[in-house]
């Protein structure tokens, strides 16, 4: 039984060069574009605009970015657009008006890009000069990168002197995983604070036991 790919696999794809051959100039461009698409979606004052729901592919200048990695369109396809073929002659992906846009989705997807473009484009590094007590200067590789990750990601690209793109795609899976348990952090911290602020809304059956509760300590005062 096959399942549908969803919108990270089909960015794997266009890293990975799995249905055409694009240059990395090409895919970083690519992206770019779909991240411009995705960035005004995930916006809640602009996604409900016609003009930041479609995307003209019979424009030259969209065609030249986006043609040379198919797989951009299955991606754009798997967040919520379709082809659509005017009698014009001119062709769109387009999400139709009656379809809702989930902002949360669209800010995943968003995450997912810019970490797509960072593989193929990684942050430039800069040579920091360290001093001994004895006056000797010793230059250190620093990136400008703070994460933990994107150390680990330097230390790797510099002993191998280039990322694969299969490592490459394993990283990009990686930080969607650490997002995703992170998101989970956010949530459980924010359930926590609702209660202690005593905004959370108790189930019926919790309310009836608490105010039992204190009709059992009032009469015992009493």
């Amino acid at each position: 039984m096959s399942f549908p790919e969803t919108p990270g696999m089909h960015l794997q794809h266009l890293i990975l060069d799995t249905k055409a051959v694009a240059t990395k100039e090409q895919k970083i461009a690519c992206l770019k574009t779909l991240r411009i698409v995705v960035k005004n979606l995930a916006d809640p004052s602009k996604n409900s605009d016609p003009k930041y729901r479609q995307l003209k592919l019979s424009n030259e200048k969209v065609k030249a970015k986006i043609s040379p990695c198919p797989s951009a369109i299955d991606y754009m396809k798997a967040i919520g657009f379709v082809i659509v073929n005017e009698e014009d002659g001119e062709e769109y992906l387009r999400i139709e008006s009656s379809k809702t846009i989930n902002v949360s989705d669209m800010s995943a997807s968003l995450c997912e890009l810019n970490n797509a473009i960072d593989m193929l484009q990684p942050k430039e590094t800069f040579i920091e000069e360290k001093k001994t007590p004895e006056g000797i200067i010793i230059p250190q590789n620093s990136s400008l990168s703070t994460t933990a990750g994107a150390k680990a990601s330097s230390s790797s690209a510099a002993t191998t002197g280039k990322m694969s793109e299969k490592q490459k795609a394993r990283l990009l899976m990686e930080k969607k995983r650490e997002r995703e348990v992170q998101e989970e952090k956010d949530a459980r911290k924010k359930t926590a604070n609702l209660i202690k602020q005593g905004e959370l809304v108790l189930p019926l059956s919790v309310s009836f036991a608490l105010y039992l509760l204190s009709l059992h300590t009032w009469f015992h005062f009493v």
